[in-house]
């Protein structure tokens, strides 16, 4: 189940404790739920495949690490 947005999310930025609600999420999930929320979110990692990313910040952002399917790591920006 998708947590309820918080509006000051869009100004102030995800804390990374409301970021780590998705782990263990399967990935298709957790991109569904952040882009309700109207967080970004990209993929670092899949399994073996490592993708570039830009290295801008944005606090409205969620990078994940993902292994067969499953979110292992999250980070906001």
């Amino acid at each position: 189940v998708c947590p309820i947005g918080v509006p000051s999310e869009i100004e102030t930025g995800i804390t990374q404790q409301r970021a780590e609600l998705f782990l263990g999420w399967r990935e298709t999930d957790a991109q569904r739920c952040a882009e309700q929320l109207g967080w970004a979110f990209r993929v670092g990692r899949r399994d073996e495949e490592v993708f570039a990313l830009t290295m801008d910040y944005s606090a409205q952002r969620v990078n994940v690490e993902v292994d067969d399917g499953v979110i292992t790591l999250i980070g906001v920006g």
